[in-house]
């Protein structure tokens, strides 16, 4: 039940969406048109488009990421059992072959640039 009020409460806005429809088949009927269109006024085939919506991947996936999760897992595993077999000391062991491999890699990368 409602109380009686001095101030007026507004109503609740509702929320309204409008669905979008893409078709795939007339946008690519609608590409094609434009670029015989394009052919016949003798503009180039290869300018940048605006409109052209492409849904591929753009990225390449690398082959070397599992290779490097696996060596990071091991490290990390290796580590641990130094951990529980050694105490704290194994991690300032450890920094004496981490350093100089990470060193030595950085100045691998460094003279490929070059």
């Amino acid at each position: 039940m409602r109380f009686p009020s001095l101030f007026r409460v507004p109503k609740y806005q509702q929320f309204e969406i409008k669905p979008r429809y893409y078709d795939p088949v007339k946008e690519e009927i609608k590409e094609r048109t434009e670029r015989i269109k394009q052919e016949m006024e003798g503009k180039e085939p290869g300018q940048y488009k605006p409109a052209h919506i492409s849904f591929r991947r753009k990225t390449k996936s690398a082959p070397m990421t599992s290779m490097l999760q696996l060596l990071i897992a091991s490290v990390l595993g290796m580590l641990i059992l130094g951990w529980l077999q050694f105490g704290n000391e194994i991690f300032y062991y450890s920094l004496w072959v981490i350093v100089p491999g990470y060193l030595l890699f950085r100045l691998k990368s460094l003279r490929k640039r070059k």
